[in-house]
């Protein structure tokens, strides 16, 4: 590694009317060298490289480009510095297809007067064949699936040759293969001496894959250094401030819409305890208990998708089932049909009823459903935080049973209880859910179910984006509805997740149900080796063993 840095970033300051989203903030990075930058939802991660993007100016501090100061003045500009970014809001065109969104602000090859289609595939094939061999070209990005759109997003960013690639939550939507795909490109950028920037709450993937890091707090850094001289633990406690401690029942909750100082972030003082690690518990203690005797609480038999998806499985009091698969085994497809959003073909019964027509049959019901793009399928950012809350069941806040208008103090009793119950930090309830960080963002989708008995939650990539502490406590509000006797059947490509929530794991290839797994069978080996279609018959649920 050379001896001085090709980039460094000194005292960055951003403010965002009296909140400083950024306070002092450095980061150092040398040709060649993958380095982590790491921090809780909030913690100005996303502010730092929108400032470096050139999509923020900041108010203080220096940019530095192999030792000159620069001025990146916007996108173009650092487009032309050989700064490449991967934000972890997906920005594609969505009539676009692959190839064209890899297209969007470059020059297009031409073939006389015309532009050349034949050589912007060929381009585009080409780079998707180092990381995404499977990726659709033709494919609007809309019919894209959230793993299928990363992968556009990362091909889009490599067309050109990079001195950074930034890589905001790469994996979060990707399967355990997909991700080691794209860390072999991480290896192959870091020996070409291009510098790699990864953003991840995957502690153990920063671990394997980065060989420095740079933690922020509050805008702030307050730690840096080589990688191989801390650990998974050190990286969590200087990210907290503190170190984690099991969240007790008695655990002191946080005001919904606290402010400290001008940050507009919630304290935690020193005798208070922070969200347990993300994966306390490698065998969940409701394991087994009570469930196998009875009835089902859901129960499917459903062809789904495409022609040839197909699965049957019953789900009862208490369990949490966790459902795995490579991306476009089906995963979000089945929730959404069980869900009542895209048509199915068969038979759904919650608690032994078949539920009304569509999401408000199954809400009915006591069904519950938080989507995997709580951009796009979650949160109304036209609507307050508290309203985002309360959309699930208004009629529950209604003043009087004889006036169909809400009354907003019910409302905002509910939203102050429910977001002192998940510790929901926001700079207040009026604010839109566009303003709060993604853990927040996941909490309140979670939360926005809390009014009512859930019987079924239906939960598409609980955690994706969402930092250690965030999924800490999310995962204790899965267990917790799991412990009152509902079911979950849980999506994530997770699989440290999945191993540590699951009661037992249905394993989807190509659209079928190809493994129920649990007690000792439940291992990650054999969790992979069915994602890729090799689980012997045993491990196979009965319905779906040949003859």
């Amino acid at each position: 590694m050379s001896q001085s840095p090709f980039l460094a970033l000194d005292g960055l300051v951003k403010h965002f009317g009296a909140t400083k989203a950024l306070d002092g903030a450095d980061l150092v990075l040398e040709a060649g060298s993958v380095h982590a930058l790491v921090g809780e939802n909030g913690a100005g991660k996303s502010t730092l490289i929108k400032t470096l993007s050139g999509l923020y100016q900041p108010d203080a501090g220096a940019i530095r480009l192999d030792g000159q100061p620069i001025s990146i003045d916007g996108p173009r500009s650092a487009e032309a510095l050989g700064l490449r970014f991967i934000h972890q809001e997906l920005n594609l065109v969505p009539h676009f297809d692959t190839v064209d969104n890899a297209w969007i602000g470059r020059r297009h090859p031409r073939r006389g007067p015309f532009i050349d289609g034949r050589a912007m595939r060929a381009r585009v094939a080409e780079v998707a064949a180092r990381i995404a061999p499977d990726l659709p070209l033709d494919k609007p990005a809309a019919r894209l699936t959230p793993g299928q759109r990363q992968m556009a997003e990362i091909v889009r960013a490599l067309m050109e040759p990079a001195r950074l690639v930034v890589m905001d939550e790469p994996t979060s939507s990707l399967s355990e293969g997909e991700a080691e795909r794209l860390h072999d490109i991480v290896r192959q950028l870091s020996a070409e001496r291009c510098a790699v920037l990864f953003i991840s709450h995957r502690l153990d993937e920063v671990v394997d894959l980065c060989d420095r890091y740079t933690v922020l707090r509050n805008g702030r850094t307050v730690g840096a250094g080589s990688v191989s001289d801390t650990s998974r633990a050190g990286l969590v406690a200087m990210m907290s401030g503190t170190e984690i401690a099991g969240t007790a029942s008695g655990q002191p909750s946080l005001p919904l819409w606290e402010r400290v100082g001008e940050r507009g972030t919630a304290s935690v003082s020193p005798d208070e305890t922070i969200a347990a690690p993300a994966f306390p518990h490698p065998n969940p203690p409701h394991k087994g208990e009570g469930a196998s005797g009875q009835n089902p609480v859901l129960a499917a038999d459903l062809g789904f998708g495409p022609a040839g998806s197909h699965v049957s499985f019953a789900i009862r009091p208490g369990e949490i089932v966790g459902l795995y698969g490579l991306v476009g085994a089906g995963r979000s497809s089945l929730l959404k049909t069980i869900w009542g959003a895209t048509p199915g073909r068969g038979l759904i019964a919650l608690d032994g009823q078949v539920p009304g027509p569509g999401p408000a049959g199954r809400i009915a019901r006591g069904m519950a459903y938080v989507p995997e793009d709580r951009r796009r399928e979650g949160l109304a950012n036209s609507l307050s935080i508290e309203q985002n809350l309360s959309l699930a069941h208004l009629s529950d806040f209604r003043a009087l049973a004889s006036i169909p208008a809400p009354s907003r103090a019910k409302i905002r009793a509910f939203a102050q209880a429910t977001g002192a119950r998940l510790r929901l930090v926001a700079a207040g309830p009026d604010r839109s859910p566009a303003t709060l960080s993604g853990g927040n963002q996941q909490k309140l989708l979670f939360g926005r179910w809390l009014g009512r008995p859930i019987r079924v939650l239906l939960v598409d990539e609980p955690t994706r984006g969402v930092d250690v502490g965030a999924k800490g406590e999310i995962h204790g509000e899965m267990r917790r509805i799991a412990a009152d006797g509902a079911a979950v059947l849980m999506a994530t490509s997770d699989i440290e997740e999945l191993l540590a929530l699951s009661t037992r794991v249905l394993v989807l290839h190509a659209g079928r149900l190809v493994a129920e797994l649990d007690g000792p069978s439940l291992t990650r080996a054999a969790v992979v080796a069915a994602a890729f279609g090799h689980a012997p018959d045993e491990q196979m649920p009965p319905s779906e063993r040949s003859a």
